[in-house]
């Protein structure tokens, strides 16, 4: 779906959230207490996507892979 203001009811809902490693998805996600899978977008700002990626994954919060 396109851009929503918010997401808290389809994370609410959701049994599995796949999402892009941005900070505030992953942590908007992990904070409802989901299992998440981040895809990451490794074109962006000096690959941040993937530091974020692997320091939670080695928290053992989230599973990550890219395109």
């Amino acid at each position: 779906f396109r851009f929503k203001d918010s997401l808290a009811e389809e994370l609410q809902s959701a049994d599995l959230v796949i999402s892009h490693a941005g900070a505030g998805s992953c942590l908007e996600t992990l904070e409802k207490g989901k299992p998440l899978i981040v895809v990451i977008n490794d074109k962006l700002m000096n690959n941040h996507q993937l530091e974020l990626a692997k320091q939670l994954h080695r928290d053992g919060c989230v599973l990550y892979c890219n395109c």
